[in-house]
């Protein structure tokens, strides 16, 4: 029991930054697909990049987002969406090249879930658990420029919760707010523990591995199978897409992984209290003026594929050009 309660905090985060945030989930710690299906994903996600990560020295923040261009793809054999687009549209928004979507793939697999998914739950847990990776104690380091892009981000990504709520102000709260209960609760369990209560030995690992590979095979065929590719191209591209992250990794240095006692000078738990507050008002602000909303949504959505791409060919420059 001493390491399941982390484990369900690393998985609500994860949640509430890549599904709650991204308008996807709703009321999802009520809802059985998400309980059974959604939140172990995410969670196994989670747990197993950063355990390969921490076991090879590769923790750094740009090794992390290689990962988590990993973690990204299950989008394509799951759901399916990077080849046929978003659930309820009759295909990729901007059309596809190679067989994946052209808005999908760089949202997706260059931001959103490396970012959203992976890094901030990740970063969050060691600023809530009070110990930090050294090598993530300059991305924690609290200052003025740093705090105003994420309320700036926290007020984008209000209005993707009110879009995915369709303007539903109970619904749009409570999906904010149920999350943030749960972690919380969770949070006050898992307060004597940091990042190392999240490493599986072998057995667990392997348990993890097991449930990841039948969860693939299962809803590859279960799942929308109808959005199949029925040609070689799409799967020719993905394969290609897993391999530029897992060559960068193999290529990066290691890094120590040892964590250190927080300090002052970097994000506490006051400021995630403080990120809430601002995340709910901005929420509650999105549904009261529907036509800024949606404005600041379509640019937002557009403006994070951008980014996405800025991420991408960072990271990859930087993975390759010599030390």
């Amino acid at each position: 029991m001493g390491n399941l309660f982390p484990i369900l905090l690393i998985g609500c985060l994860s949640m509430l930054t890549a599904e709650v945030f991204a308008g996807v989930s709703h009321v999802w710690y009520v809802e059985l697909w998400d309980v059974l299906i959604t939140l172990p994903l995410y969670t196994a996600h989670t747990l197993f990049f950063f355990r390969i990560a921490w076991t090879r020295k590769k923790t750094s923040i740009s090794q992390l987002y290689l990962f988590g261009m990993i973690f990204a793809l299950y989008e394509s054999w799951i759901t399916k969406v990077l080849w046929a687009g978003y659930p309820d549209s009759a295909g990729p928004v901007l059309g596809t090249f190679l067989g994946i979507g052209i808005s999908e793939l760089p949202i997706l697999v260059f931001f959103w879930h490396p970012i959203m998914s992976f890094i901030v739950p990740v970063l969050i847990f060691q600023v809530m658990t009070g110990k930090i990776l050294d090598g993530h104690s300059r991305i924690l380091r609290k200052t003025a420029k740093k705090t105003s892009v994420i309320i700036m981000f926290l007020i984008i990504v209000s209005t993707f919760i009110v879009n995915g709520n369709k303007s539903d102000l109970l619904l749009s709260n409570l999906s904010v707010i149920g999350s943030i209960i749960l972690i919380v609760v969770f949070y006050y369990l898992s307060r004597k523990t940091d990042l190392e209560v999240l490493l599986f030995r072998k057995a667990g690992f392997v348990i993890i591995i097991i449930y990841m590979f039948l969860l693939y095979v299962a809803s590859f065929f279960l799942i929308v199978p109808e959005r199949i590719p029925r040609s070689i191209i799409p799967y020719i591209s993905i394969i290609v897409l897993y391999a530029v992250p897992i060559i960068l990794i193999r290529k990066s240095e290691k890094e120590e992984t040892k964590l250190t006692a927080q300090d002052k000078n970097r994000y506490n738990i006051k400021d995630l209290a403080i990120f809430a507050a601002i995340t709910i008002i901005a929420v509650n602000s999105a549904v009261i003026l529907p036509d800024i909303s949606s404005v600041v949504f379509v640019f937002s959505y557009y403006l994070l594929g951008l980014a996405g791409i800025v991420l991408f060919v960072s990271t990859v420059f930087g993975s390759i050009k010599p030390k």
